[in-house]
């Protein structure tokens, strides 16, 4: 027969398991150096050449066109002249574009300059993910760099050098498409927006869900538990996050206080149904946080907010299945051995 106090959830625990729901908001962003940059674009003859900085390809320094941006091939050379930021359609003085500083961003003019509108621009959350797959202090940052106008039948086309987004083309039609990186240069534009902090969190609430169900099955020591399962989650989050040092100090210290709650939860006579409900809900806490963020990179949902709110309410719909199922076994023995 089981005897002793039937388990209850600590306060503490309640605090435990709400605070870091704040943590998908705030979470910060840290990534690779970008390999590829289109800083400049000029027109030679026919040809519409967009520069490469930081391409290790030999001689290659970059891409050309001579059907309006429709489709390139390796540019083999040197810059002939410096970039420019503005340029005005050949014949047509008065029809102008120039890249606006320090953004991913056109502006285009019909008075020869002397007054602009916003011709092309990204959206907040496209800027979001483009800025996340790179080093924000990089004075490459997600901007356009330069551009170039080029005559074509039917009109005239807009080829920009945008930055670490690649090349960006307005068509004679007036349509703006960003390329990218198009052929041959499309594997240089594989990374994908940086999710680490986002993961980072999504574990350590997936740890969280783990060691609070154990915890509201303790029938003794809930007090050393919770601490050390405190222990467990704050070593956890600083060593994914830390380098050198810190990171081996945080690992050595998630390491010891899940040792410690091993111990405890033995000890302390944690119920089964509570310990399988954690094992079994911790990997769904960790996709029903990481999912929606992985989907918003990819363009579903399309914006950041809505990512968030769907994190937290699958994560809130996890955290409650699992604390009915926990309810429901408290009552069974409850009704089977008495109230504590």
């Amino acid at each position: 027969m089981i005897s002793g106090r039937l388990p209850r959830l600590p306060e503490r625990w309640r605090v435990v398991a709400v605070v870091p729901l704040a943590g998908f908001a705030v979470a910060a962003t840290a990534a690779a150096e970008p390999p590829s940059v289109a800083d400049s674009v000029q027109v030679e003859g026919d040809q519409i050449v967009v520069l490469i900085a930081g391409r290790d390809q030999g001689s290659t320094t970059g891409i050309s066109s001579v059907d309006g941006g429709v489709t390139w091939s390796d540019y083999y050379g040197r810059p002939v002249r410096p970039p420019q930021t503005a340029a005005c359609v050949p014949g047509q003085p008065q029809r102008c574009y120039r890249v606006l500083p320090g953004r991913p961003a056109v502006a285009e003019s019909d008075d020869g300059g002397k007054t602009w509108r916003p011709s092309w621009s990204l959206s907040d959350d496209q800027y979001d993910r483009l800025a996340r797959r790179y080093d924000p202090s990089s004075t490459a940052g997600p901007r356009s760099l330069a551009l170039a106008v080029q005559a074509r039948p039917g009109g005239h086309v807009v080829v920009v050098a945008n930055g670490l987004d690649g090349v960006l083309v307005r068509d004679v039609a007036g349509t703006w498409r960003r390329e990218g990186w198009p052929e041959p240069l499309a594997f240089v534009g594989d990374e994908t927006a940086n999710l680490d902090p986002e993961q980072r969190v999504a574990l350590v609430l997936a740890a969280l869900m783990l060691l609070g169900a154990v915890g509201t099955g303790m029938r003794r020591f809930g007090g050393v538990y919770a601490a050390s399962a405190l222990v467990v989650c704050v070593g956890l989050y600083v060593a994914l996050g830390a380098d050198g040092d810190p990171a081996a100090l945080a690992t050595g210290m998630t390491l010891l206080g899940a040792m410690v709650c091993l111990a405890v939860a033995i000890a302390g006579l944690a119920s089964g149904v509570a310990v399988a409900v954690g094992f079994g809900a911790a990997p769904l806490v960790y996709a029903a946080v990481y999912v929606p963020f992985y989907g918003w990179v990819h363009g579903m949902p399309g914006s950041y907010a809505m990512a968030v709110g769907a994190a937290v309410v699958m994560t809130a719909g996890v955290v409650a299945a699992s604390g009915a199922l926990i309810k429901r076994d408290i009552h069974h023995r409850t009704a089977t051995y008495g109230p504590a």
